[in-house]
């Protein structure tokens, strides 16, 4: 369960199933149990994927030393998320959304 209580200009995280996008809250719903995120431009900072032969095409070793920088993107995708029962906010695709911006892209898949 979340103690998570998101208020507008927060930053927060919609996890896919190996990628996170990072966003920003833009609205909550009076109730406090809707909110609209918009995705940020998340800018990676001088990191290279270090490739190995392995799997399909080969593995990223240091997937987990990705850092970004985030900025706001008044043209970014904007996601509406819900708190459900388990105390979690989920978007209308049954993402989960996490607080903090922690972009990532999994570069083995």
């Amino acid at each position: 369960m979340s103690d998570w209580t998101p208020k507008v200009g927060d930053g927060a995280t919609v996890c896919h199933y190996s990628d996170r996008t990072a966003c920003t809250v833009i609205k909550v719903s009076a109730s406090g149990k809707t909110i609209h995120l918009r995705e940020d431009v998340a800018t990676l900072d001088e990191w290279k994927p270090e490739i190995v032969p392995g799997g399909f095409a080969g593995h990223c070793v240091n997937n987990a030393s990705q850092r970004y920088a985030y900025r706001p993107n008044p043209e970014g995708c904007v996601h509406r998320a819900s708190l459900r029962k388990d105390g979690r906010f989920r978007t209308t695709n049954n993402e989960r959304v996490i607080p903090g911006r922690h972009h990532f892209h999994d570069y083995n898949f």
